[in-house]
Parts: structure tokens; sequence; C-alpha cells
């Protein structure tokens, strides 16, 4: 029976939207309420709800800094309403669970995924070294396990007592393994702080102050005192030996078989591959150890390295390029650099042309690029021909065009009195000229004409009485259009 990957058995345990909270940019909001409901719920892991929206209304406080989506209540302004869109995001990423027991009892649960989640996430943000110096002690506690008479002895332990006792061997030594790489976790954050130091002072300080706390913690030597690296070879001599016992490997496995419930084979093959993990383990103790111990001599290299550079290496140019400006201004001091063009030189250089820049002309100017220039020819000069067809155009334009001469031209022709007046069913056009004269009446109210007289009118349409109901204004016909009907009034 082959086992379902890791990502297989993921995705029956936990939801797709499990880890979602940990990749927006609202995560530290999410991590700090995971950790203030674990520790409020405590070990029952439930508090009623309207103590955890408090709780996560008083995480959201202290970061105000953090931009929040819109589905989090970036967009409202109170805090509590915030807050409780922000648990419905913490409800549907299965972080927690809502429990109603009444109408006003209502509880929020914290999911054991969560719980281990923040496990994870607090070992992985582990940077006291105090709490990663039990190593040893994890360690000394299995030597003494595998040390006790019959402790994996098949004629004496049951199947399911000698599972039990690897199981808690293997656990115990897991635990060990990740303190150690813990210990090279924080030995890597020192070299990149190390690398990115502006300072000499800033390097011995983070040599000797930030990291001196840690280097006691040596781990191979460590190991060595007490001879806990010698009592680590005999345990996993002692394990390798019940490795190839068949009584204690046929005594584990009905162990197995009756605690997960397989099959007699799938059991004797899991059976062997617990005793090869933990005979791996106890052999591979020294070798974490030894190689934490040799970065750690890498980082007291690099320090070395790092603060030669600062204080030699970087710092001498400096001093030189200083002392080389301090002579010029001792030699020529009084003088003008206008002055200094005219003396011989002390030196020719090798090159042809040189420009020495001081001041502000030293400084890089970005260049200034012309647009590009269009340097195609048209097709061909103006003939006259082409004068008169644009003339001609200009004709045409200017004679649809509607002006106010050409309203007062229709006013004067067809009212030639003063307080005349006539409406659109009493005349009709007779060409498009005329329909445009009548259009520019209803554009302009007042124009001379062509005798330079000014005349004046004003119009009174249907349309303003009725705009409501257009159904009520009345078109009269005018050149094949239909136009609405208005009362043309001449005033002046």
């Amino acid at each position: 029976m082959q086992d379902a990957s890791l990502s297989e058995r993921l995705a029956r345990t936990v939801s797709a939207d499990f880890f979602r909270p940990l990749t927006r940019p609202s995560a530290p909001v999410s991590v700090d309420c995971a950790q203030r409901l674990i520790e409020e719920a405590g070990l029952a892991g439930r508090l009623p709800f309207s103590e955890a929206r408090q709780i996560i209304r008083e995480v959201l406080a202290s970061h105000p800094q953090v931009a929040l989506a819109d589905d989090e209540g970036a967009l409202l302004r109170d805090v509590g309403q915030r807050a409780g869109m922000f648990m419905n995001r913490l409800l549907a990423a299965g972080w927690l669970e809502e429990q109603t027991l009444g109408l006003q009892d209502r509880r929020i649960i914290v999911t054991p995924g969560l719980r281990l989640l923040m496990g994870m996430l607090r070992a992985l943000a582990e940077d006291e070294i105090a709490e990663l110096r039990t190593f040893a002690d994890t360690l000394r506690g299995v030597c003494e396990t595998l040390e006790r008479p019959q402790v994996l002895d098949a004629d004496v332990h049951t199947g399911d007592s000698l599972r039990a006792t690897i199981n808690d061997l293997s656990q115990r030594l897991d635990l060990a393994v990740n303190q150690l790489y813990s210990v090279e976790k924080l030995i890597a954050g020192f070299e990149a702080q190390q690398r990115q130091s502006d300072s000499p002072a800033q390097t011995l300080k983070l040599f000797y102050l930030d990291f001196a706390q840690g280097q006691h913690m040596v781990c191979y030597d460590v190991l060595s005192k007490g001879g806990l690296l010698s009592r680590l070879r005999s345990a996993r001599a002692l394990v390798a030996a019940q490795q190839d016992d068949p009584l204690v490997r046929e005594r584990l496995a009905e162990g197995i078989r009756e605690h997960f419930g397989y099959d007699a084979p799938e059991s004797v093959l899991r059976a062997r591959q617990v005793l090869a993990t933990l005979e791996r383990s106890l052999g591979g103790l020294g070798d974490i150890a030894r190689a934490i111990d040799e970065r750690m001599a890498a980082f007291n290299r690099l320090s070395q390295q790092r603060y030669r550079y600062q204080t030699e290496v970087r710092g001498r140019r400096p001093e030189l390029v200083k002392a080389y400006c301090e002579a010029i201004n001792a030699t020529h001091r009084g003088e003008h650099f206008r002055d200094l063009s005219n003396m011989p030189a002390d030196f020719k250089p090798l090159c042809p042309e040189v420009k020495l820049f001081f001041g502000t002309g030293a400084l890089w100017k970005g260049r200034n690029r012309r647009p590009p220039v269009d340097l195609k020819f048209n097709a061909g000069r103006a003939t006259p021909e082409d004068e008169a067809s644009a003339l001609e155009a200009m004709r045409q334009r200017q004679r649809l065009a509607l002006t106010p001469m050409r309203a007062a031209r229709l006013v004067a022709r067809m009212l030639p009195g003063k307080k005349a007046s006539a409406g659109t069913d009493a005349f009709s056009v007779s060409s498009t000229d005329e329909l445009l004269d009548l259009l520019a009446t209803v554009a302009y109210d007042h124009a001379q004409d062509e005798q330079g007289r000014m005349v004046r009118w004003k119009i009174a349409s249907e349309r303003l009485k009725s705009g409501l109901e257009p159904e009520k204004v009345i078109r009269d016909e005018q050149l094949e259009w239909k136009v609405d009907r208005f009362n043309l009034t001449r005033t002046s």
C-alpha cells in the first residue's frame, strides 16, 4: 500500500483557505489575533463571542499601519463592525468555529489546526538563545531511557508498550533536532545582519554584544561534555541490534497493527521503518552539531573580515583622497582657478585631451533628448485647382452655417414692419437656404440686415408650454421636414 503524499493528506485535513490569512497584507493582525484568542481561550479552547470580538478589536487598534482589504472591513469606520468582519474572515479560513448554544449564548472555538499552526510559527520565530539550550537535556533524557535494562526487550514488553516507547523516543529526538536547527537559524540571522553593518562600531557591537550571549552555545562541545556523544553511540548500537532482532520487529509490528489497524505486511514494513528512523536520528545528531559549529566559526571569520574591510580597506581610500586635496589647498592657497589655467602643467597626461571638472560641473547631468523631427516631404506643391477646391469647400461650409445675418434677412423679408408676427403654420420655405434661415432665427434674437439696420425678434414656441408632454406639440411641414410650431414676432 502506497502512502498518500503530504499535499493529499493536507488537503483532506484543512481547507484551501486555511493558509490564506498568512498571505495577505493583514497577516500581522491575523497572527496576533490568533495568539491572543488562544491565550484567552485556555485549554478548553472556547470563549464568548463578544469577548472574542473585543480581542480582535483591540488587536486591530494596535495595528493602525496595516492595510486591510475590503472584505476585512477596510471601508468601515466603526472599529466594532470592522472587528466583526475580520472575525468572519478567520471563520471562513477555518481558524475559528462558531458554536451557538442559545439565542444569547454564542461561543468561538479555537480549532486544533490553528493551535498546531501557531506552534509552528512560534518555533519559527524563536530567537532566544536560552530557549534553545535544552537540546542537550533532551538528548540526555533519551540516553537515560535507552540505558534502562530491558527497555526494548520483546520478552518483557507488549507490542503496544514497545510501540509507545519508540514513539516517545522519536518525538524527543525530533525536538532536539529542531532545537539544533533553530540555533542554526539564529546564526544565519546574525550573518545577514553582519553583512549589512554600516560601521566598524556596529560590526563589533553585533559580534561582542549581540552574538556573545551564544558563544558558550558550542553544540559539539556541549555534546562532548559529560560523555554525551559516547552515550549516543551506545544508544544507536542498541537500537541497531534490536533492529536486527526478528522478535522485536514482530512484537513492534503487532503493536502497530493493533494501534493503527494495518494489515500484517504493512505493519512489518512500518516496524522496520520506525526502527531505521530512530537509529538514523541517533547517528546524525553529531553531524548536525558539528555542522552548526562550523557555521559559527564561519560567522567569526565573517566578522573579522568585515571589520578589516571597514577599517583598513574601505577606510584608507577616503583618507588618501582627503590628504591629496589638503596638499593641493596648501600649495595653491590664496589662488583662483582662473590663475591656474595659465600655469604650466606639472606633468603631461598620456591621453590627447583632458578636462577637469570641479564644483557643480562635476555633478552628473542628464541628457536632454530632442523629440524626433518629421523629415518627410509633402506630396507636392499646391496647384490652382487645389486652391479653388479649398475655396469652394469653405464657401459650402459658410453657406450651411447658421449665421445671425441670414436670420435677420429672413425676418426683414417676412416681417417688414415692427410688431409684425407670423407662425410656421402661416408660411412655408421653398429651399434649403430658407430652411437654414428659419433655423437661424431660433438660434439668435438680433442681428444687422444687409443695409446695416438692427433687427430684433423673439420666438414663442409651443414646446415651452408643453415640454413635459411632447405629444401635444404641433409640428408643421417645412420642405419635407417637420418642425415644432413656433411664432416669430419682430420687436424692432
